[in-house]
């Protein structure tokens, strides 16, 4: 089964379950921009080091709690939407939908922090491309091709359809995948786009990343 057909069953299927579709329309109560975290493997003292590294996906420079923009900026720590601090570290390279603040630390003055509402952790290689969340459009033909994807970049307005996924470059297995295209969220991918010679329109994932349970207090 390609995996153009493998996707369309497994939305089709979700649909039945009542699993696909689109994302709640109710406000996030944490901010709706994603982040890609790396953590900080300074050895100063914390809560100076050893805390995360966070840059908005797609842009080239990021707002840090200062007011500053930079290509990234430090948060001494991690917590949930209620403020309390997450029970484990955030996956290295995950994407997060969070928002990030100052707060005072006595004796260090105001440093950043992360409130995290989301996390995606990555699977596959490095990320190559831009960042896109992929949605099931919920078209179905007869022949090819079919652009039953839709693609939405990450901390923007840009939209696309695309005719069928390439995951092989990110050693996906099946069951990642269908876990993944059941989430009524869709998929978060990294990658670029390409035309096909029937006239279709590929997304050649470089990097996906699977919805995972937060990390409570």
């Amino acid at each position: 089964m390609t995996c153009r057909a493998m996707v369309v069953a497994l939305f089709s299927f979700g649909a039945v379950l009542g699993l696909a579709g689109p994302a709640s329309s109710d406000p996030a109560a944490v901010g709706s921009s994603f982040y890609v975290v790396r953590g900080d493997p300074r050895l100063c003292p914390s809560p100076l080091c050893g805390g995360y590294w966070v840059a908005l996906a797609n842009r080239a420079r990021t707002r840090c709690s200062d007011g500053a923009l930079r290509p990234r900026c430090y948060v001494a720590k991690s917590v949930d939407e209620a403020r309390r601090p997450l029970s484990v570290n955030v996956p290295e390279e995950a994407l997060v939908r969070a928002e990030h603040e100052a707060q005072e630390f006595p004796s260090f003055g105001k440093l950043g922090v992360l409130l995290v509402a989301e996390v995606w952790k990555p699977v596959g290689g490095p990320a190559k491309g831009d960042f896109y969340r992929l949605r099931d459009t919920g078209v179905r033909c007869i022949r090819a091709p079919c652009f039953s994807v839709r693609a939405a970049r990450l901390n923007g307005r840009a939209r696309f359809t695309f005719s069928d996924l390439d995951l092989k470059p990110t050693g996906t297995s099946n069951d990642d995948l269908a876990l993944a295209v059941l989430d009524p969220q869709g998929l978060l991918a990294a990658g670029k786009a390409s035309t096909t010679e029937d006239g279709g329109r590929v997304f050649r994932a470089t990097r996906i990343y699977l919805r995972a349970a937060k990390p409570r207090a």
